[in-house]
């Protein structure tokens, strides 16, 4: 019997419909509300969230989180999101209060006040990323006033085109996700010791002494025991002891491999906790708070 060959499978076509990994809703919250609401948005390689606050009820309100597969194509992200708005309700409407758009970014750098040229901005951004930006990446600053600095960061120029065409009645300006949890750390006044933020395959550190940001930087990883070894060299280098105080943010859990090899070395290891200044409902009590922290910690910066 002859062998039939394999068709070829479209895995953009297959999906029509995508569902999150992740929702929270309240029941409370109807599409009349949303001029009434704000909508933070955070997007990255492999995510794509948002959250909704509710002036009315003045609480967090909804959250969705979706999962994305990422394949080597550059507008895979955008592909998904596409998909992900064509399939949703309420999301596309245009008449929010304010739109949040948090990004997470692969190439970023802080530059202070002092040595900052707006003409150099490409080289910045060249230089920390070894690399020169593609084609498909456009550059975008954002200030963290609270310590003088520049962060100048890329994302996917196609994705910020698309979201604008999407809202054009609302100003739409990415900050980076980093930005985003320097500016929560300092609103929750927990600017001290050492920060630890996890996506998958990535991990930032942040820390801060006597309350001023002193390190911030982000490193790419294959395996957990990779991680810890970023993470180890990085505290050797700042002097910093195994029994400091380190808090966790991010796509991590008490039983994930990360938190099991860090746990035995760092003795004091926290999960952070929602933004102490943003209200969520009630229907977020078992919500694990230091996932969504920066998503949350958005509504902080308007």
């Amino acid at each position: 019997m002859k062998e039939q060959p394999n068709p070829t499978i479209n895995l953009e076509a297959t999906i029509t419909h995508i569902t999150p990994s992740f929702e929270i809703k309240d029941d409370r919250f109807d599409v009349n509300q949303i001029a009434d609401s704000h909508l933070m948005i955070e997007v990255g390689h492999d995510r794509f969230r948002f959250a909704i606050f509710s002036s009315v009820h003045n609480v967090v309100m909804w959250l969705e989180d979706y999962h994305v597969f990422s394949l080597l194509n550059h507008n895979q992200l955008l592909s998904t999101v596409k998909r992900i708005y064509q399939g949703h309700h309420f999301l596309a409407a245009n008449y929010w209060k304010t739109i949040r758009l948090t990004v997470n970014s692969n190439h970023f750098t802080l530059i202070p006040d002092e040595y900052y040229q707006a003409d150099e901005v490409v080289k910045y951004l060249n230089f920390a990323a070894g690399k020169n930006l593609t084609e498909y990446e456009q550059i975008f600053e954002f200030k963290q006033s609270h310590f003088g600095i520049i962060n100048i960061f890329s994302v996917e120029k196609e994705l910020i085109n698309w979201l604008k065409e999407m809202y054009p009645a609302k100003k739409i300006t990415p900050v980076p996700v980093i930005s985003t949890l320097i500016e929560g750390i300092v609103k929750d006044r927990t600017n001290h010791g050492l920060h630890l933020y996890f996506e998958e395959n990535y991990v930032s550190l942040v820390y801060f002494q006597d309350e001023k940001l002193h390190f911030c930087n982000r490193f790419q990883y294959r395996t957990a025991p990779d991680m810890v070894y970023h993470v180890m060299f990085i505290m050797n280098e700042l002097g910093l002891e195994t029994d400091m105080p380190v808090i966790f943010y991010g796509e991590v859990t008490s039983f994930s491999e990360g938190y099991i090899l860090l746990s035995k070395t760092l003795k004091n290891i926290e999960f952070a906790k929602n933004p102490t200044k943003v209200k969520l409902s009630q229907y977020f009590e078992e919500i694990p708070e230091h996932r969504y922290y920066t998503l949350f910690s958005s509504y902080y910066l308007y």
